[in-house]
């Protein structure tokens, strides 16, 4: 029986490494690309509810609410339905002048702003702290919030480990992400007043994806 000599088995093993150099970056890239294509989803889809929470808390009233973490009084608009304030943290979306909240009020239910809105399979990475538990959902989150009183929440995909906080140079108001915050993920704000105007932000951040 004839079988491969030492040399023809070299030059495969050659041509197979140089296959899997060249394709190993290119399959990189496109996880990457896939990653990064989710989390624009997920901005896409942060608009949206957005657009139809406001719409809804316009009508019932609640537009000028801010939803403050350290208060009780925390407003609830009915997505499900008519529009109207009869909602409360277990069926309804909290609100800050009428867009999806951020909450670390243990009172209002972390989970009855924007998550609730957004309805995601999503885990929180500060009480489930098992990676293998995680990867089990589709995202995980981390509420921050800072001495100045925003509350931001970060959304990323499980397999990815989220940072203590998205910070800037700028401390938490943009401009270039600090290398500890880098990550695979969107910050949302908890929506606030300042200067008579309302502020929100949306950012993906895909230094690690």
């Amino acid at each position: 029986m004839n079988g491969f000599t030492l040399i023809e088995l070299v030059v495969v093993i050659v041509i197979l490494g140089i296959l899997a150099a060249t394709a190993a970056p290119k399959f990189m890239d496109l996880q990457r690309d896939a990653r990064i294509s989710k989390l624009n989803g997920l901005k896409a889809a942060i608009r949206s509810a957005e657009n139809l929470t406001r719409s809804k808390a316009i009508i019932a009233g609640l537009e000028k609410y801010p939803a403050i973490n350290s208060s009780s009084d925390i407003k609830f608009v009915c997505v499900d339905g008519a529009a109207t304030d009869t909602c409360n943290k277990n069926n309804g979306v909290a609100v800050s002048f009428g867009y999806p909240a951020v909450l670390n009020n243990s009172a209002a239910g972390k989970e009855s702003g924007i998550l609730r809105a957004l309805d995601l399979d999503a885990v929180d990475a500060d009480t489930v702290t098992d990676s293998a538990t995680r990867r089990q959902h589709d995202w995980q989150y981390r509420i921050k919030v800072w001495e100045s009183g925003v509350v931001q929440i970060l959304i990323g995909l499980s397999d990815i480990d989220l940072p203590a906080a998205y910070e800037t140079e700028n401390g938490h108001d943009g401009g270039p992400v600090k290398e500890s915050s880098q990550g695979c993920y969107v910050v949302y704000d908890n929506p606030y007043e300042k200067n008579g105007s309302v502020k929100r932000m949306t950012v993906i951040v895909d230094g690690k994806c």
